[in-house]
This record gives C-alpha cells, structure tokens and sequence, in this order.
C-alpha cells in the first residue's frame, strides 16, 4: 500500500528535529518517531535550518527534512507589526506576521520537482493564500493556537481555500467555525495531542525522594512546579500573586521550569519583574531558565503539585498533560482547550473572570494542605493517562490526512 507524501510547512522561529524545544516542534518530534515505528506516511519537513538536520536525515527512513537559510529582519518585522497593529485599529481584524517567507518560497521550489499527496501549514493560516498561489492540491492547516477565527484577516478567504483544518481541540475548531462563511466548509478534523507515557511514569517514594535530594529540595517540602515560558500570557505573576494570598506558606517550595523564549537564557522586563516579585514570598522560589525536554520529567518527580496560570487561550498545555501522566495534581486556568485535556475528576480547573485570583489562591491553598484530596486527584489522574499517549496521537492524525488525501477536489 503506498504511504501518502506528506508535506509539512513549519513556522520557522525553531528547527526541526527538536534540538531547541518549542511545543509544537515537540509534538512533531514525537509524531516523526511513531511514524518511523508504523511507517504509515512519507513525512517532508520544511524547517529552517540547523546543525543537527543532516545527521537527522541520515538516521531517519521515512522523515526528509529540507533545511532553509532564513534570515531575522527586525526592521521589516517592526514595520510589518506595525502596519497590522493599524490594520487591526482601522478594521478589527488581526494578521500575524509571516516572518520568514523564503520557507515559502522553498516549499514552491520543491513542488517544482516532487509531489505530495497534501500539504500541512503548521499554524500560520495567513500563509494559505500564498501557497495556493502555486500548489492546487490537498491543503489544510494544522492550529495549535487561536489564529482562525472571526477576527483573523481575510478569514473567509483563508477558509475557501483550505481542504481541511485540523486541530489540537474542539475548540480551535469552535472558533473557526464562528467565521461568517457561506461557501463549503473544509473538513475540521481533532488530532488530541499526545506524549511518550513511557517517560512520565509515576514516580514511586524512593525515586521522588532522590529527586529531591538531587535537586536540594527538603523532603518535608510541597513541591509547586510550573513548566513553561516566562510570558505573561502565561500567567507566573498570577501565581506569585495567589501564592501571597495564602496565610500558610511554611515548608512550600515553588520550581518554575522555562526561559522567556524555548532555549533562551535571556531575561527580558517581565521576566525581571516575576523575579523580583518572587523575592517577596516568603518561600523559596527557584527558576531553573530553559530546560532539555529530556530534563522535564526528572523535576516532576520532585512534584507534589503543577500550577498552569495561563490567562490566554490555552489550546492543550502538554505541561498540565505531562504532569497528569505521572499522578501530579493540577490546578489550571479553565480556558481554551484545557478543559479538553484535563478533567475536573482529576485537577481543580479555575474559571477566568472577576474572582480569579481569589478562587486560584483558594485552591493552591487546599492541594497544599489537603493530602487526602491531593490523593484523590492523584489517583484519578493515572486513571486517565493513556488517553494522551503518542500512539493515540499518531492514529489520529494518520486517520486525519487519510480523509484528507481521499478528498475529492
């Protein structure tokens, strides 16, 4: 049976394979393994480029990544955020930028030559209508984040010229669909993101003690962890806030996991400022700056409880499904697609509105003094684990482009 050729367009700010973190890189990371164990799909991967691609192409049967030279444009990129920012003011619709168009223009130098059965948009819909300047197959874009919707520029356009969107949740998909459209929709397809069980294992007594004993933390101590880039969006200084918010704080310990940027050990005003806000608690908090993916679940072990404070439209959030998979308990904003990912039978998930901060402080308060509650969270967690696994992922999304592909155009 012949494999369908899949041609998968990435952003461009980070590399594949990948050496440099990123969410979405990491997930594609795990669906080029599974592939080379089922050998369902030929993956083509335009990525920029890196040291590591040709090593990775020699060791890889069914994944061929082309590596382009793209160059930063801080100029162009400032000018272009501008423009859309006006765009935005003038007619209430948003255009993220396109920062790196010669992935583009590879991608059109490759068609020239080779076919695919379909080609993926990793999560820049804006760049649809200049690939379907030059390639009349199977297009669909793949979102991992809330960039379809009924403010996204040339919406419409964007969905008359897709065969199929797919998505990290319904909820992507929600918002999609919301676009005043009167033509045929594309096909929506729900691809549930997922991880490697096999490295996020409950970890048993002995090994969370070495753990912490590794990384000097008491063994007395509740464990706070939150994973994840230092952004506001991301919420660290609402954590630090209900953190203050709780009269008893005596033996807490908060791991904050993430840089400002996947592989970046800068820090810019923001981070400044959680830093400086950390110093106040009266408990130690530690931030380790950017982590190897490989590291994450060796810090979990040391867990007692994962803190995901995001106050945007979370789509997944693989930190709160990691941490699930290995019986930590969760408390998470309930927004976007969380609420897909994380049950409520197993985490405490905090509506966003005017009470935020005081019901957030409330339930950090409860998992950290509740051990029994704490149990019960834990043990339902493991429960719901396979649900999230690699293999799951990869048979939804090979079921995905298997509709695609048998698509009449």
């Amino acid at each position: 049976m012949k494999r369908p050729r899949v041609l998968l367009l990435t952003y461009g700010a980070l590399p594949i394979p990948a050496v440099k973190g990123g969410a979405i890189e990491t997930l594609l990371a795990s669906l080029i393994e599974e592939n080379e164990k089922q050998q369902l799909l030929e993956l083509i991967i335009v990525s920029t480029d890196d040291p590591a691609i040709p090593r990775f192409n020699q060791t890889h049967q069914h994944t061929q990544v082309i590596a382009v030279e793209t160059k930063k444009r801080p100029l162009w990129w400032f000018i272009q955020k501008c423009w859309n920012k006006c765009r935005t003011l003038a007619t209430g619709k948003r255009k993220n930028l396109i920062p790196y168009p010669e992935l583009i223009v590879k991608t059109k130098e490759y068609l020239q030559e080779e076919t695919v059965d379909c080609l993926i948009d990793l999560n820049c819909p804006e760049r649809v209508p200049a690939i379907r300047s030059f390639y009349t197959g199977k297009l669909a874009v793949y979102l991992h984040n809330d960039y379809l919707n009924t403010q996204t520029y040339q919406g419409e356009k964007i969905l008359q010229q897709l065969d199929g969107v797919l998505s990290v949740c319904d909820f992507l998909n929600q918002q999609a669909q919301k676009i005043a459209y009167s033509e045929e929709w594309p096909e929506f397809y729900r691809v549930n993101n997922g991880i490697k069980l096999a490295e996020f294992q409950l970890a048993n007594n002995e090994e969370k003690q070495q753990a912490r004993t590794q990384l000097q933390l008491n063994e007395t101590d509740r464990v706070i962890v939150f994973s994840g880039r230092i952004t506001k969006t991301k919420g660290v200084h609402l954590l630090l806030e209900a953190l203050s918010r709780i009269d008893s704080l005596e033996k807490v310990t908060l791991l904050v996991l993430g840089g400002t940027t996947y592989s970046s050990g800068e820090k810019d005003s923001y981070f400044k400022k959680v830093i400086t806000q950390a110093e106040e608690l009266p408990i130690d908090v530690r931030f380790t700056g950017y982590i190897e993916k490989e590291q994450i679940p060796y810090y979990l072990k040391a867990a007692d409880i994962c803190a995901i404070p995001s106050i945007f439209h979370e789509t997944c959030c693989l930190s709160a499904v990691e941490a699930q998979a290995m019986g930590i308990p969760v408390i998470a904003t309930k927004i976007g697609g969380i609420p897909e990912y994380i049950s409520e039978k197993s985490a405490l998930l905090i509506d966003y509105d005017q009470h935020y901060l005081e019901k957030f402080a409330a339930g950090l308060d409860q998992l950290i003094h509740d051990d029994p509650f704490r149990d019960r969270l834990s043990k339902a967690a493991v429960k719901g684990r396979e649900q999230h696994s690699q293999k799951r992922y990869y048979q939804e999304f090979v079921g995905s482009i298997n509709q695609l592909a048998a698509k009449k155009i």
